[in-house]
């Protein structure tokens, strides 16, 4: 399965953080990594909800012959 990576901008530094939409999982953190300090608080379901919608459009074109 491909882990899809979005960029997120930091809410003080205003630098974009690429995470892996898979670890946008409710109830996590991450701190910036440009220095800033700030932490950035997941706290909706949507990307891991889309990064599974992704995993099975995958599965099913791997199912009908493709790569």
């Amino acid at each position: 399965m491909r882990d899809i990576e979005a960029n997120v901008t930091c809410p003080s530094c205003k630098r974009p953080i690429p995470i892996k939409v898979r670890e946008m999982v409710p109830g996590t953190s991450r701190i910036c990594p440009h220095g800033c300090g700030a932490t950035l608080r997941f706290s909706g379901d949507d990307g891991r909800k889309a990064q599974a919608a992704l995993d099975d459009l995958e599965r099913a074109f791997r199912r009908l012959g493709g790569r």
